[in-house]
């Protein structure tokens, strides 16, 4: 497979992740499929299908992967589009670069489901997840303790603090880990980008997330820490995970990542921003024509795996890989 770097069409298939203001759910959603959906896996990852009281998801895993890791991926999608099927290529990329298994819940959408009935779909399978990790541990007391990691891109990310908010503080332990991709954070009628004239974020403005937001909840939800998990106080971050976030330099978003890792390190919590030079909404999604996409993947799963910087014998292997791939810098 060869890989173009064509920034314009980056773009224009990424702005297919975003709920326009202008657009149906039912249209928006049949087009997000379209342009996301491949029945071709990277990495000669495996997927199965497991399901966790009622909700089925699918399980990626990379050829080699470590054996007490597993990853629950909450996909985006204005909370209201967006399946497993057309996150399946990006997960798949994303739990080779993790050296872990992914599982990718089949939640339900807005508006038809509105909050927080996504969220109560993604309890059960962390129930389930955390359930297996213990039966583990108590089958084999030499086994490496388990490690439980939530990531989230988009919309997703409000559903995944929400989820670490309504655990109580002992299960909360069992998360080692929270890793976000331009993280939607306030929701709220007082968020600051409603008041923007000028963004340099081409691809999400504040009519389509007050849209998508008055689609997903009812109003008098908005300032929930539930929905906009920047008003969360100290108190609802005992026991937290450590946190990375990883941001496009152009996004409307940054301030809310940068003020999330401004909270969170104000309350203790190790928090990791990553924001990447020039780029825009959800780029990591654009790895067939933006190799950016795929380094800033592999940062995340540098930091999921706790790696130093690549050393010269990986850089080399690293450009052989990009050769072999036919991989183009235009």
């Amino acid at each position: 497979m060869e890989i173009r770097l064509d920034r314009k069409t980056a773009l224009k298939k990424v702005k297919t992740l975003v709920l326009s203001s202008r657009a149906e759910v039912e249209n928006f959603r049949i087009k997000l499929e379209k342009n996301f959906r491949t029945d071709f896996l990277p990495n000669r990852v495996e997927r199965s299908e497991k399901s966790y009281f009622g909700v089925k998801c699918d399980l990626l895993a990379p050829e080699v992967f470590a054996s007490s890791r597993i990853v629950v991926y909450i996909h985006g999608g204005s909370f209201v589009g967006g399946s497993r099927e057309s996150w399946r290529g990006f997960c798949s990329s994303f739990a080779h670069a993790v050296s872990s298994r992914v599982i990718v819940p089949e939640f339900r959408l807005a508006p038809s489901y509105q909050y927080p009935s996504s969220i109560e779909d993604i309890e059960c399978v962390m129930r389930g997840i955390i359930a297996e990790a213990n039966a583990a541990q108590i089958s084999d007391e030499n086994a490496p303790a388990p490690e439980i990691i939530l990531a989230a891109d988009g919309s997703g990310a409000s559903l995944a603090f929400s989820v670490l908010f309504r655990m109580d503080e002992e299960k909360r332990k069992s998360i080692s880990k929270l890793v976000l991709f331009s993280p939607w954070l306030d929701l709220s009628f007082d968020n600051p980008i409603y008041a923007e004239k000028k963004s340099r974020d081409k691809v999400l403005n504040p009519r389509d997330i007050r849209y998508a937001a008055e689609l997903y909840t009812a109003a008098s939800n908005l300032s929930s820490i539930h929905v906009s998990p920047l008003k969360a106080s100290e108190s609802n971050f005992v026991n937290f995970p450590e946190v990375f976030i990883q941001s496009g330099e152009n996004e409307i978003l940054l301030s809310q990542a940068e003020q999330m890792n401004d909270l969170l390190t104000c309350h203790g919590i190790d928090c990791t921003l990553d924001v990447v030079p020039e780029m825009f909404y959800m780029f990591q999604m654009a790895g067939d024509t933006l190799l950016e996409s795929s380094f800033a993947v592999e940062r995340a799963g540098k930091y999921v795996n706790k790696r130093a910087d690549l050393t010269d014998k990986e850089l080399v292997e690293r450009e052989r890989l990009i050769k072999e791939n036919n991989i183009t810098r235009e």
